[in-house]
């Protein structure tokens, strides 16, 4: 039930030997070559290559995915607006009693050929070559289960794709059935996401006469964006003052707040801090005049900072965005050119900051071969001499399930030169040299920093009492070993989230014992103001998104719980921009992320829950219980469909009160009825313009007679010349002028049964 389909497997047997071939699907063109190469197969034919007993073919990207609503009956997304709506709107939630299957067009014949080699009779077995991480898992599956195989699958387990990797995980193919649950768990998701997509974009579309976008992931992460836009136009900074003592002895300490209740309640704020600069200046002056401190406190401590970890992806999208400004899309496009093409780097999709024990003595040559570099090699010389740091922050065979962290391949013992130059495939994908020696150098300097020894510090933390009670404080930190410190400032580079607040800055301390009197050389109020909270960058958003589920809930923090994966996050800002709900502002050298008014008008009408990171956060736990085999889809569907009816019926049952003027702006008048024209942008980019008042007129950018008579589709500018004057003169694909007029013909849409204009050409 809730659109189940089962998983079809054979059980694995021995390869037999003879004439028969084994299948290698590979994820893309570029890994099934390289498998192909380092296993044999060395004839090349239209869409695979063949020999040694090996067929090595690829999908393209996705090859089959979930089939769209019409498929299943319920009215198709391109009729949505022109039906009158009633049906689409009554026919909600949209939830299939079985999912089906649908190849892509734009990749229908690399799929004919894999079905069809899957079918040949010589094939005795398939060898899963996609990634290994739960979406390559998948994407696998779909494949094979809309070709209908059912000969026996093994998987092929990389983590990276070097000739050593490749050949290790073709001698050691395991059993697609080990992979049940993963694959249960991340085509639950597919289905749970196609559900409550479908079934309330299309809700609060038809409610608000708008294309609203709403995402179990996508959701939640617009609404960080909004939150901390509205934290800020909200935010009002106020003075406040603070004070600093100046003692003999050469150090000072401060007083920030009122923890103490020492001042009335009228002249501070909700924090304690104190917002009559003459009140402070009062018990300045009165310190002053008192002339002498007790020292009440003098503590002194043995303090060690460690030292960041490896990457996971997120970690590494992070930095690089502080660092270059690069987008997390952008980061992982990068990642995986330099794991797939250059072959320098360890599988990018991880969400691991681990390496296993096993993978210690590679990691030991990767340092050591970076001392030949000279932008390594005083730090990698310097690691090595203080002993390569090995402990439960770098290696734990505990926390490393389908991929470690992000490390360089064994490839690096080999280069000569680290300068990695982009290929051609770099190059129409927007990846430049720079982007490739950035990221790849991040990964280089935190391997050395991660692997270095703690940065050791004396940590003294002072308190004075003053004759008029009040208490001043101060902390210093004295260096004891600089430890990783020493190699992050060689590389100038500074980590990210991953280093302990030290406090405040280092100061000197002469020697203090309790019960000590200290002279008072001056004390004066300090002039502040409060700090507005600074609006989300990707590097940020990315922060949230991970941590989305770490909250405090009756005393307990909701661990291990985030919005995405380490391989979809990327997407799901990107797509954010790519819907006009936000936009980037540059202030200085940092790019942050705004709402637009679409974004924010709609988080004001969408149900709470819906954009509740919690239940978000809930619900990814729930699929990694799935895949990891400790809970079922029935179950969590049983609360999943009930909650998608609640949210239906909550869309359709609230007040409208936002107009989306941006999506509803006029783009004509039509030319049936005079009133205004709008478009819907439909998920191919395709532009749908329709009639307001819906009386039948609509058209689309890529109607059959643009591409035929033009030979591509109608352009944005063209189209509302088009409606403007109901008529347009353009050249076709002859190079001669045609003009195409709206004709009204009222016969019925073979699909809609809605009239729909024609265009006559006239070639004359």
């Amino acid at each position: 039930m809730y659109g189940s389909n089962t998983l079809r497997t054979k059980n694995p047997s021995a390869f037999a030997a003879g004439n028969v071939n084994s299948l290698c699907i590979a994820e893309k063109p570029s890994v099934g070559r390289e498998i192909a190469r380092v296993i044999g197969a060395d004839t090349p034919h239209n869409g695979y290559i063949e020999g040694n007993g090996y067929i090595v073919t690829w999908a393209v990207g996705h090859l089959v995915t979930l089939a769209e609503p019409s498929e299943y009956g319920y009215v198709p997304q391109k009729d949505v607006y022109t039906d009158g709506m009633t049906r689409a709107y009554e026919e909600l939630p949209l939830i299939p009693d079985s999912f089906k299957l649908v190849v892509l067009e734009k990749t229908a014949a690399q799929f004919e050929i894999v079905k069809r080699l899957m079918h040949r009779p010589d094939v005795d077995r398939i060898i899963d070559c996609g990634d290994m991480g739960t979406e390559g898992h998948v994407l696998q599956w779909l494949i094979r289960e809309k070709a209908g195989n059912n000969k026996t699958v093994l998987r092929f387990c990389a983590t990276s794709m070097t000739d050593e990797a490749i050949k290790q995980a073709m001698s050691n193919l395991r059993p697609i059935e080990q992979f049940n649950n993963v694959i249960k768990g991340g085509f639950c998701k597919k289905k749970a996401d196609w559900i409550l997509g479908m079934s309330l974009s299309r809700a609060m579309s038809i409610k608000y006469r708008a294309g609203v976008n709403v995402g179990r992931v996508q959701s939640p992460t617009l609404y960080f964006v909004v939150k901390r836009f509205l934290e800020l136009q909200n935010f009002v900074v106020t003075d406040y003052y603070t004070m600093t003592a100046a003692l003999n002895g050469g150090f000072s300490v401060y007083w920030n707040k009122d923890s103490e209740g020492r001042f009335p309640q009228a002249i501070k704020d909700s924090d304690g801090r104190v917002l009559d600069k003459n009140a402070v200046e009062r018990v300045a002056a009165e310190i002053v005049n008192g002339g002498v401190g007790t020292v009440t406190k003098a503590d002194k401590q043995k303090k060690a900072t460690n030292r960041p970890q490896l990457y996971d992806i997120t970690e590494l999208q992070r930095d690089a965005n502080v660092r270059f400004g690069y987008t997390a899309a952008d980061t992982l496009s990068v990642a995986q050119s330099l794991y797939e093409t250059h072959k320098v780097l360890s599988y990018p999709r991880t969400d691991s900051r681990y390496i296993t024990t096993d993978l210690i003595p590679y990691v030991e040559k990767s340092v050591e071969a970076l001392v030949k570099f000279p932008r390594y090699e005083a730090a990698a010389g310097g690691v090595i001499g203080d002993g390569l740091n090995f402990d439960k922050r770098v290696t734990d065979n505990g926390k490393v399930t389908d991929h470690h962290a992000l490390i360089p391949t064994d490839k690096l013992t080999k280069l000569q030169d680290l300068t990695l130059m982009p290929t051609e495939e770099d190059k129409k994908r927007g990846i430049t040299g720079v982007m490739l020696n950035s990221i790849f150098d991040l990964v280089l300097c935190r391997l050395i920093v991660a692997l270095s020894q703690p940065y050791l510090y004396e940590h003294t933390d002072i308190e004075v009492k003053f004759t008029n009670g009040f208490i001043f404080s101060a902390v210093g930190n004295t260096p004891v070993s600089v430890g990783w410190k020493r190699y992050q400032e060689l590389f100038d580079v500074k980590a990210n989230n991953d280093v302990e607040n030290e406090g405040e800055a280092a100061q000197s301390f002469p020697p203090l014992t309790p019960g000590q009197s200290v002279g008072v050389s001056s004390c004066v109020s300090v002039s502040k103001k409060t700090v507005p909270p600074k609006l989300h960058t990707e590097a940020t958003l990315l922060t949230a998104m991970e941590t989305a589920g770490q909250y405090i809930e009756n005393g307990a923090v909701l661990r291990k719980k985030g919005l995405g994966t380490q391989a979809t996050r990327a997407e799901i800002i990107k797509k954010l921009f790519d819907t006009g709900v936000v936009e980037g502002i540059k202030k200085g050298k940092t790019n942050y992320i705004q709402p637009t008014s679409k974004g924010l008008g709609i988080i004001r009408v969408m149900p709470h829950e819906l954009y509740s990171p919690k239940i978000t956060a809930d619900w990814e736990t729930v699929f990694s219980e799935i895949e990891g085999g400790k809970a079922s889809e029935h179950d969590f569907m049983a609360r999943f469909i009930p909650f998608v009816n609640d949210m239906v019926s909550a869309v359709k049952g609230a007040e409208e009160s936002v107009i989306f003027k941006k999506e509803r702006e006029s783009h004509g008048v039509c030319p049936w009825c005079g009133k205004d024209v709008y478009c819907y942008e439909e998920k191919n980019k395709t532009r749908r313009y329709y009639c307001a008042e819906k009386c039948g007129f609509s058209f689309k950018t890529n109607e059959t007679i643009f591409g035929a008579v033009l030979g591509k589709n109608l352009s944005t500018k063209d189209a509302k010349r088009f409606i403007a004057d109901g008529s347009i003169t353009l050249t076709d694909k002859s190079d001669k002028k045609i003009t195409l007029v709206f004709v009204r013909k009222d016969y019925p849409d073979k699909t809609t049964g809605v009239p729909r204009p024609l265009c006559f050409v006239n070639r004359a």
